[in-house]
């Protein structure tokens, strides 16, 4: 007998990579959001990066995962929305994903496609009911987020009371998404 052992070589599969890449976006992420939140940035700016990074996030979570995701904004707020069994349907209050306001004197603006969308205070319970919009739980996304990576060109700009200049999320449908400075937006 020569002594020598056969071995097997066993590589990984791609859902085990992905999984990986899942977990290390996820935790990415969370360390971005959390040192985002630490520094002393105005509040536009904190709130203009940790929505880019949710949104961010959100893209790479819909690509692994394989669903699709989408983005309701108003004016003081915004919230994240996964397509399941065909219906639009908020995420949990412990989620990462789950609906934020902005702080006090911060507001934001929605431009779809270049189109100025006009964003209105959510309806109260009643009110909705009548209103004929989407039903309880149910919120439309105006942005969409796509498993294939694409997603809805959009502009998200984050103002502050005292400042005239936004800080600017830009969309654009390949997926792509940019964090445009007050001093940089030239258009």
């Amino acid at each position: 007998m020569s002594g020598l052992a056969t071995r097997t070589v066993r590589g990984f599969t791609l859902v085990e990579i992905l999984v990986v890449l899942l977990i290390v976006g996820i935790l990415t992420g969370i360390a971005v959001l959390s040192l985002s939140a630490i520094g002393h940035a105005p509040r536009r700016e904190q709130t203009a990066r940790h929505l880019a990074s949710l949104i961010e996030l959100a893209s790479q979570q819909a690509i692994t995962e394989g669903e699709q995701l989408g983005l309701r904004v108003s004016r003081h707020r915004y919230t994240f929305v996964r397509n399941q069994e065909g219906r639009w349907k908020t995420f949990h209050t412990s989620s990462i994903y789950r609906m934020r306001h902005v702080p006090g004197g911060v507001h934001l603006s929605l431009l779809l496609r270049g189109t100025p969308i006009a964003l209105r205070a959510p309806l109260s319970k009643s009110k909705r009911k009548h209103s004929g919009r989407a039903p309880s739980g149910a919120v439309l996304p105006q942005i969409l987020i796509l498993s294939n990576g694409e997603l809805s060109g959009f502009e998200i700009d984050v103002y502050e009371h005292g400042h005239r200049r936004p800080f600017r999320i830009r969309g654009n449908p390949t997926g792509h998404i940019s964090l445009v400075a007050p001093h940089s937006t030239h258009s």
